[in-house]
């Protein structure tokens, strides 16, 4: 297998210079991708050359411009999070306050409508946001592991086993991937946004199962699938959950 290289390219729209991260990689179709904070990537296989793969950015230049244009109306991006007492944290699109208080174990509990943290140095933002990360990727697990489930069990169209490999991990510019081998692996932020994104991810990743591309026959079956799940797309993408 080839070994992966990247390239940055330019391309022009309307007078606006954008750049685009292009990664060569073993795989069969050319992929391209606009990101919440403006960045554009493109995933291409390895035996295509640089001008061909610039061919097909400059046919899908107006796309491009317009998805930017689209994220742009969600900014600014979220600050960093300095995990004071206070500070507002989401989970499953709700959104709970940070209480901090000094004990010798470290623990996080959600408490009505506060995420009550214990640790044994509450003026360091550092252990504060480790309890977090902690607590956020166990329950994420477990809420990815239950909607992946419903969602193989409605997805009837696909005709899927429900023994989906899932990973749950941090991750920076996607919600949600799927391999050719057929795991699925999502984003461990994704548990802050509400149920009915999550399973629109899953879903998409689901079908992915099936239509590994982003075709015209893939868009077919998430429709069969989840018929609403452009307004679900919409609805993930105007929330600020980093």
């Amino acid at each position: 297998m080839p070994d992966s290289h990247s390239q940055i390219v330019l391309i022009e729209y309307a007078g606006e210079q954008i750049s685009v991260s292009v990664e060569f990689m073993d795989r069969e179709r050319l992929s391209i991708s606009v990101h919440p904070d403006g960045t554009v990537t493109a995933l291409a296989p390895s035996n295509r050359s640089l001008d061909e793969v610039l061919s097909h950015l400059n046919l899908r230049r107006s796309w491009i411009v317009r998805q930017r244009r689209h994220f742009k109306k969600y900014q600014p991006l979220p600050v960093e999070k300095r995990y004071l007492s206070g500070e507002t944290h989401l989970y499953l699109g709700r959104q709970y306050r940070l209480r901090v208080h000094q004990s010798d174990d470290t623990s996080v509990r959600l408490v009505g409508r506060f995420f009550e943290v214990r640790v044994p140095s509450p003026k360091l933002p550092q252990p504060i946001a480790a309890a977090m990360r902690e607590w956020y990727q166990s329950h994420a697990e477990l809420t990815f592991q239950n909607r992946l489930r419903r969602c193989s069990q409605i997805s009837t169209p696909l005709r899927l086993s429900l023994d989906v490999e899932l990973r749950v991990k941090p991750m920076v510019r996607r919600w949600g991937s799927c391999s050719k081998a057929g795991r699925i692996t999502l984003n461990t932020d994704l548990v802050k946004s509400p149920l009915h994104c999550i399973d629109y991810v899953i879903m998409h990743e689901l079908c992915h199962l099936r239509v590994h591309d982003h075709s015209s026959a893939f868009f077919r079956i998430l429709g069969r699938c989840m018929p609403d799940w452009k307004s679900r797309k919409d609805r993930l993408e105007s929330m600020v959950v980093r």
